[in-house]
């Protein structure tokens, strides 16, 4: 078959001709040996550092003794305590409990707080129950300074010592939660009571759960989050308030069908703890309150408004331990205040992302893609485990096998909820999901994002060439709404959007254009009946799907990165040589179909089927590329017959597809301008071009770390928020996350 008119030669200067592959080569070359391909250029890591905010304020004053505030100094001489409290910090104490029951003060609960915070401190070696104890005390009068009603008019939230009350809080209940619990983990149950004591008495402590579609019992015992910091990722995003940060870890089997089906192994939750004081005659509301149903919104959790807040010996008798899911609920309502609560988003993400079998089996993803395609033999499944398959134990890949499911596939982060539209990650050749974890971190910590979408991430073998990938992934997708949408009445299934980086772009295009007899040309002179009519079923139904196929009327939007659109000169007969000798492709229909008729002179020129590995398939001799160009063209033309499906009558068909591109780009010097054509290092500036997108931005990044640049994530962020004003949802939220950079 001829080759189309349509495939374009990009004039450039002859000397770049000659040596921008040579150099492309070797760049590409020292990429694969050493897998780096389109992976997260650092891995993420944890590294455990115990920190506790409450102490940062206090300075040191000997290997054992934290220094006072001025303002507890200055209470303790008005009240003649000094003295005492070198001598005897427990009796100081009592004696200010005692002053509190005669003449409530702000300053007076605030000190106690404060005391009482650091005699737990210095306690904790040799006495925990007595620290245990003075924690209690500390986070009991750290509350009130924050809400008893009586103070509400000279409270004042600007005075840094609000903070500080706030920090005291926190700092005590992660404390108390430690001394609850062993070996940094604490067991909290929703349902279940917990014995407290105080300097005072004993008071009960029932835990409950507030917001949030786990369960109690889908996690291990509590991770704390200050327990680790975070090296490999950029940013650290939390939101500052009330409560203490945990990573709840999900056991296996612990979430029901179907989510099991798209939730790794080892997956860690946000988790947020708060520690709520009732007085006796509140009991009675603890009841009242429920957990929240995911809903698709944040929401903001209500309590009953607590009254004057009790002191001295008239302890709280009941207390509640409530846990949040950050993601859906933003703040809960404390004495008529809404009050946010303390989260973190990243640390939880950094810890399911550290397991180093992860980068395992991506490499085989490309070198062994059988690995991939075979089911396993438990469940559920999941990308933290890797002995899926005896090619992965030839590899040394550790984890259990499990059954039903392959690794290839979608997966997701936190439990689905309807009402929030699904976006969809794809990654390059020898990458995997953790390429989006920068961009993920960042996405989700914007509140509304948050609210309004849902993060998944396609991990599939990046050793095919990408058409047999983009059918894979069409099947996936068709599964992943009869999974969550099986009688397909939720709208936001209605608005995919896809996000590929450079090999994903391909496959995530492919799946809004119409394939048919066009593509098959690419493949043989005869019609495919003819072609395969020796072959089994099996083989002649696989083949037909690389080929034959509808656009998906679900996709609104495309956000491609980095994406060679005409191919990469990168792949030339040295890397197509190395590709082929080093990936083992599957003893399957596609070995198959290339050992049986790689000779047939019935194949087209340049025949698809002739095309082992995905470096074979970014040849810019291919004419698919100026395929696909052509079928976006029609899909444009007749934007309003795409679809398969049949829509009730007075149901408009979907509109097209919007396209966005976002393209990499070296920044050259003066001279190497004149010998080397604008690129990220493995795509052309001018092959990643798009044309008819909507939007288009060039990055000045190089190819394997574009999709976690700043101007990147931005871009991405600004569709997403263009998305939802296409649709009239607002983006109005009243709490904003903090950043931590980390350079």
């Amino acid at each position: 078959m001829a080759q189309p008119s349509s495939i374009r030669k990009f004039p450039v200067n002859p000397f770049a001709r000659l040596w921008y592959p040579v150099v492309m080569v070797i760049a590409l070359l020292f990429s694969l040996l050493f897998f780096g391909g389109c992976a997260a250029p650092k891995k993420v890591r944890l590294r455990g550092i115990s920190g506790n905010d409450a102490f940062d304020r206090f300075r040191w004053v000997s290997p054992e003794r934290l220094e006072i505030s001025r303002r507890a100094q200055l209470t303790l001489r008005s009240y003649d305590l000094e003295k005492q409290l070198k001598t005897d910090p427990v009796g100081t104490l009592v004696r200010i409990r005692e002053q509190i029951d005669r003449e409530p003060t702000l300053d007076l609960i605030f000190s106690f707080a404060e005391l009482s915070f650091l005699e737990a401190n210095r306690q904790e070696g040799s006495n925990p129950r007595l620290a245990l104890e003075m924690y209690v005390s500390s986070a009991i009068h750290a509350y009130g300074y924050l809400f008893d009603s009586r103070f509400e008019n000279r409270r004042n939230n600007y005075d840094p010592h609000f903070r500080e009350a706030c920090l005291f809080y926190n700092g005590s209940l992660e404390k108390i939660l430690r001394l609850m619990g062993r070996d940094q983990l604490v067991e909290l149950t929703p349902g279940r009571t917990y014995a407290l004591k105080t300097l005072d008495g004993s008071f009960n402590i029932r835990c409950v759960q507030r917001s949030g579609q786990w369960q109690g019992d889908d996690f291990e015992p509590f991770r704390f989050a200050s327990d680790y910091e975070i090296t490999g990722m950029q940013n650290e995003y939390r939101q500052y308030g009330l409560g203490v940060p945990l990573l709840g870890k999900r056991k296996a089997d612990a979430l029901p069908s179907p989510t099991t089906k798209y939730t790794p192994n080892g997956l860690s939750f946000p988790v947020t703890a708060l520690l709520r004081f009732l007085p006796a005659e509140r009991n009675s509301t603890v009841a009242a309150h429920s957990p929240t149903a995911g809903s698709g919104r944040r929401v903001v959790q209500t309590a009953a408004p607590d009254s004057n807040f009790p002191y001295g010996s008239a302890v709280p008798v009941h207390a509640v331990i409530e846990l949040y899911d950050p993601l859906v609920t933003a703040s809960t309502t404390i004495a008529r205040q809404q009050v946010p609560l303390e989260s973190d988003l990243t640390t939880p993400i950094a810890y399911s992302m550290s397991d180093s079998r992860i980068d395992e089996i991506r490499r085989l993803g490309f070198l062994r893609p059988e690995v991939f395609l075979l089911p396993t033999s438990s469940q559920p499944a999941s990308i933290l485990t890797g002995d899926t398959a005896s090619a992965a134990a030839e590899e040394g890949v550790p984890g259990e096998r499990v059954a039903g499911k392959t690794i290839k596939g979608l997966y997701m982060m936190q439990p689905y909820e309807q009402g929030k539209i699904p976006v969809i990650f794809v990654h390059g050749l020898t990458s995997s999901p953790l390429t989006w974890m920068e961009m993920f971190n960042s996405l989700r910590s914007e509140p509304v994002l948050c609210d309004r979408y849902q993060f998944f991430f396609y991990f599939y073998p990046t050793g095919l060439p990408f058409w047999v990938s983009a059918a894979q992934f069409r099947q996936d997708l068709v599964e992943f709404r009869r999974s969550f949408d099986p009688h397909r009445r939720d709208p936001v299934f209605e608005q995919l959007i896809l996000v590929g980086h450079s090999m994903g772009g391909l496959i995530s295009h492919l799946q809004t254009i119409d394939g048919g007899e066009r593509f098959w040309q690419l493949a043989s002179k005869v019609p495919l009946e003819e072609l395969l009519a020796d072959k089994s079923p099996q083989m002649r139904k696989e083949v037909h799907d690389w080929f034959y196929f509808r656009a998906n009327p679900s996709i609104r939007r495309v956000i491609s990165i980095a994406t060679p659109y005409h191919g990469s000169d990168a792949s030339n007969n040295l890397t197509q040589w190395f590709g082929r000798t080093a990936i083992k492709l599957p003893n399957g229909v596609r070995d198959v179909v290339v050992a049986t008729l790689k000779g047939d002179d019935r194949l087209a020129e340049h025949s698809l089927l002739k095309v082992e590995t995905s470096i074979d398939s970014f040849s810019p001799e291919l004419a698919i590329y100026d395929v696909m160009e052509e079928a976006r063209g029609k899909m444009r033309e007749h934007s309003t017959d795409v679809s398969p499906v049949r829509y009730p009558p007075g149901v408009f068909s979907p509109p097209p597809v919007v396209y966005h591109n976002i393209v990499g780009e070296i920044e050259l010097d003066v001279l190497s301008k004149r010998f080397f054509p604008p690129s990220d290092g493995v795509v052309k500036t001018q092959s990643a071009r798009l044309e008819h997108a909507a939007s288009e931005v060039v990055v000045p990044c190089e190819h394997m770390t574009v999709q976690a640049h700043p101007k990147t994530i931005l871009e991405v962020r600004r569709i997403l928020f263009e998305h939802l004003k296409s649709l009239g949802q607002s983006d109005n939220h009243p709490f904003r996350r903090s950043t931590t950079s980390r350079m």
